[in-house]
């Protein structure tokens, strides 16, 4: 379980770089374009499909960072019944989650060898569209590996923000008081 737990924390954070390099990509060529078009009347060749490029990896790998979170969409109409056997239930869900996120991403997987076969091409910027497709197979199968993980080690599964009953979000004052008490204790250790 350690070694699972060590797997999914440098998945984060890949998924988390990846995911910030494609947006500073996306919002580089859109902010640049807008400034080249204010200065000098006409845009960058090609920024928005740059920009939408970064969109489809912020994209699929935000589905995965959510789901890392356990903030995506899940049904919830059964959890009521289902809270005698929650532990079973809970597997079941992520196996069947991984089934089809698998799924998806062997579909992708297809597309995206039959685009490179063809050799397909994106209409403005003439770049192959395989490797696009591809972000989205590794999008699918990430989530699908992360919840294989879980339906294997369940305690490992994050929990959903409205489960965690009791916990109080602490104010603005509340927050800037806790932190200058963490300073503080930490400035009385170094002395």
């Amino acid at each position: 379980m350690r070694t699972a737990k060590t797997f999914l924390n440098y998945l984060r954070i890949f998924e988390q770089s990846l995911c910030f390099i494609a947006f500073m990509v996306m919002a580089g060529a859109l902010m640049g374009d807008v400034l080249r078009r204010e200065f000098t009347g006409s845009g960058w060749f090609g920024a928005p499909q740059v920009g939408v490029v970064g969109m489809v990896v912020v994209a699929y790998m935000g589905v995965s960072l959510a789901s890392a979170n356990g903030s995506h969409f899940r049904p919830k109409f059964a959890d009521i019944i289902l809270r005698r056997w929650d532990r079973l239930a809970n597997q079941i869900g992520e196996f069947g989650f991984a089934i089809f996120c698998y799924f998806m991403s062997y579909i992708a997987f297809g597309v995206s060898v039959e685009s490179f076969e063809l050799d397909d091409v994106s209409a403005v910027l003439r770049w192959p569209i395989w490797p696009v497709q591809g972000v989205i197979v590794m999008g699918f199968g990430l989530v699908a590996v992360r919840h294989t993980l879980y339906g294997i080690f369940v305690d490992l599964r994050p929990l959903p923000l409205e489960s965690v009953e009791g916990v109080e979000i602490a104010t603005d004052k509340e927050a800037k008081d806790i932190t200058d008490g963490e300073q503080d204790y930490q400035q009385e250790t170094n002395r």
